[in-house]
């Protein structure tokens, strides 16, 4: 009889060979015309929930439509997600339909506010690298159809490599509150550990430009000496009742009358990210993904821990044995 160790290392050979495989039919699939591509992905992630991360992805979202962009929001969220809700759309049909097969792409999107469209439930976004799965050739089209594709994932810090790694860029959201601040530090280690590029922190619900900026300079301080890497800095997100206001009659924050603060914040943002380019190969964002969830299996295959684990020999040079960086910069014991 089999042991258990050789079964694993067999179910785990059979997914590489079969995510290989993949990979090489997308490129080959992959059209002269389109293989310069244009869409930007930007993965919206948070450390924990409750900081608004699905209502700045979606309204970063509009801010990109309304500069001129054509913008399509995966709603990877864990569960049923909320971006739909947040619009006032209401889907029964999402991602694992079209996984299925019992339904296209275009059967599920939902058309949101200022031309946007939504891809609910994209957390199955992963059954893209199942065999015979519909879901790469579908996905592939909606992203040629867009300039920007915004991918709204969890606060699993696991789920979360998932989906930043294969983007142009990744946003972690966070809040002042000390716990918030602490977790986004959890995810910028975490991402770092795994080479995620181009990674940026947005305070939202920020009591004051100051109070946003004291908060930033203190994880890109921790990152550059604690993780060797660097952040960008996506400014923040003033508190404004408004939020509130737009979540409870679900609508957008530019749909209100007179929109606030938040609103201008996240309008500037759009605008900044507008005008930047797109950093990654020509292959777009679920060819990526496919080719890093191979390279994972391979590394499973080798042995090699694919997540965690690489930055604490750096923490522990830096700050001696027993001692874990905090995100104010400082050390603090282990207990």
């Amino acid at each position: 009889m089999p042991s258990l160790t050789a079964s694993l290392t067999r179910t785990t050979d059979d997914q590489a060979r079969e995510l290989r495989a993949l990979v090489a039919r997308r490129t080959a699939q992959v059209k002269p015309e389109t293989a310069s591509r244009v869409c930007r992905t930007l993965a919206v992630i948070s450390g924990k929930g409750g900081v608004g991360k699905s209502v700045i992805a979606l309204n970063l979202a509009i801010a990109l439509a309304k500069a001129g962009a054509s913008v399509g929001l995966v709603d990877a969220s864990p569960g049923t997600g909320s971006l739909g809700i947040l619009c006032g759309q209401n889907g029964y049909w999402n991602l694992e339909h079209v996984a299925a097969g019992s339904r296209t792409l275009d059967d599920i999107v939902l058309p949101g506010p200022h031309g946007i469209q939504i891809v609910p439930g994209g957390s199955h976004l992963l059954s893209a690298t199942e065999p015979g799965s519909f879901l790469p050739r579908e996905l592939g089209a909606f992203e040629q159809r867009h300039d920007w594709m915004i991918i709204d994932a969890g606060s699993d810090i696991r789920n979360n490599q998932w989906f930043a790694a294969p983007a142009d860029g990744t946003l972690i959201v966070t809040t002042p509150e000390s716990t918030a601040v602490a977790e986004t530090y959890a995810a910028i280690k975490s991402l770092a550990a795994t080479g995620v590029p181009s990674v940026s922190v947005l305070v939202n619900q920020a009591q004051s430009t100051q109070q946003a900026q004291q908060i930033l300079d203190r994880l890109r301080h921790a990152a550059r000496g604690f993780l060797g890497t660097d952040l960008g800095l996506a400014g923040g997100i003033p508190w404004d009742a408004q939020v509130g206001q737009s979540v409870s009659e679900r609508i957008p924050l530019s749909d209100i009358q007179s929109p606030g603060a938040a609103w201008n914040a996240l309008k500037q943002l759009g605008q900044r990210l507008q005008r930047t380019t797109s950093t990654q190969a020509a292959n777009g964002y679920v060819d990526r993904l496919i080719q890093h969830l191979a390279e994972r299996h391979q590394s499973l295959e080798r042995g090699v821990r694919p997540f965690g684990g690489q930055s604490i020999h750096l923490e522990k040079r830096l700050l001696g044995e027993g001692q874990t960086p905090s995100p104010t910069g400082c050390a603090q014991s282990e207990t």
